[in-house]
């Protein structure tokens, strides 16, 4: 298999000391047991080569692998200089892990190139471009999933098991806390942060993962957005930005569901995880607490002071046999994707198939229809605007 990747930062190789990076270990991990041929990263800078190199002697070193990497900078003229390396050079997958506002141009390419595509989330910050994407996919016969890997978390799926069996009785509200050091607007993504908010970026996680939990179709938004410390700081979007998103049971229209959001952007550096999330469910005969930074594992040390690990994310951990090896949900989610395609490309699996059982384009115009309907509500001052799925 051959696979290009669009991005070479923080979740592509674990750059500015951001953690492990997610997508260039799991498909190292993945090489393992699907034969994958070649892997090219893209990206904007020139300079980004140094940290795409770094990444692949420590992840080969670590997991004992020996995948060499190819990489090309595409320079200002972005999009133009990918196209033509999609018309002179061959593969099966893209994966797309730009800016969101850059998602739509590089994904429509690869498609209309016949590659199967991932994209990080969000998929697209309209609805228009989403169904477009989901047009030309069709159009072209190609996969196009989405990286949500909550799906892939295993508190996440008790959860949704359990509303399954109806153990809270009927759904009346949830509450998500979900933020992120400020400088990740300020630092790692100073140079596109002003063109995203913090829900946009990040809050859509959970959009995703209420509709994988319940089943239910967003209705209607009301949102609201604080301003302070990154517009004094010169970027150009909100601190926080808090929802309140009305769902309905499509077997049961007047049966509704309520979702409160707050997320933020500008958690102190001290705070002791990158992400501090948490969510509350509540419902006629019970209620569900899920603290998604909190795994119960706390690591404290004189360089690096208190921290919250998380290792079931993404981490280099032993199998059986004493290999060390990349696992968790989020490897899990990437991983995930390789074999989905080297199954359609060996005729195991069809895209009717993954269509009922992944985060597909399809699926995920449920997330990118919300966002569309809380920046108008952002824009119009806190007012109630439908979701139009």
């Amino acid at each position: 298999m051959k696979i290009i990747i669009v991005g070479s930062g923080m979740y592509v190789t674990g750059r500015n000391n951001t953690g492990t990076g997610t997508i260039l270990a799991s498909l190292l991990e993945t090489s393992k047991s699907v034969g994958i041929e070649k892997i090219k990263i893209v990206s904007r800078k020139k300079a980004s080569a140094k940290g795409v190199e770094a990444a692949q002697k420590r992840i080969n070193k670590l997991l004992g692998t020996r995948i060499k990497l190819d990489f090309q900078a595409l320079g200002n003229n972005g999009e133009k200089a990918f196209e033509k390396i999609l018309s002179k050079e061959s593969f099966d997958a893209c994966i797309v892990s730009t800016p969101d506002h850059l998602h739509f141009s590089y994904t429509k390419m690869a498609i209309e190139k016949g590659l199967h595509c991932l994209v990080v989330k969000p998929l697209t910050p309209t609805a228009k471009e989403n169904k477009e994407l989901i047009r030309l996919q069709k159009k072209h016969g190609v996969y196009g999933a989405v990286e949500f890997h909550k799906r892939w978390d295993e508190t996440n799926m008790y959860i949704q098991r359990r509303i399954k069996e109806k153990a809270f009785g009927k759904l009346l509200y949830a509450v998500v806390e979900y933020s992120q050091k400020v400088s990740i607007p300020t630092e790692t993504f100073r140079s596109w942060s002003g063109l995203t908010n913090i829900f946009q970026y990040l809050g859509v996680h959970y959009v995703d993962l209420m509709y994988f939990l319940t089943g239910f179709i967003p209705d209607r938004v009301n949102a609201y957005g604080t301003s302070g410390i990154l517009h004094k700081k010169g970027i150009d979007t909100f601190d926080s930005v808090h929802v309140t998103l009305v769902w309905k049971n499509p077997k049961n229209p007047k049966e509704e569901f309520l979702v409160n959001y707050n997320t933020n952007w500008i958690d102190p550096e001290c705070t002791t995880a990158m992400s501090d999330q948490k969510y509350m469910l509540i419902g006629t005969d019970g209620r569900i607490n899920c603290n998604q930074k909190n795994r119960g594992l706390e690591e404290v040390t004189s360089k690096e002071g208190v921290k919250s690990v998380n290792p079931y994310f993404s981490d280099y951990l032993p199998d059986d046999h004493g290999n060390r090896t990349f696992q968790g949900y989020g490897h899990k989610s990437i991983e995930a994707f390789v074999k989905d395609v080297n199954n359609l490309l060996e005729n195991k699996t069809t895209i009717a198939q993954l269509e009922k059982i992944r985060p597909t384009f399809t699926s995920s115009l449920i997330s990118t229809a919300v966002l569309e309907a809380v920046n108008k509500s952002l824009e119009k001052n806190a007012k109630w605007v439908k979701v139009g799925v």
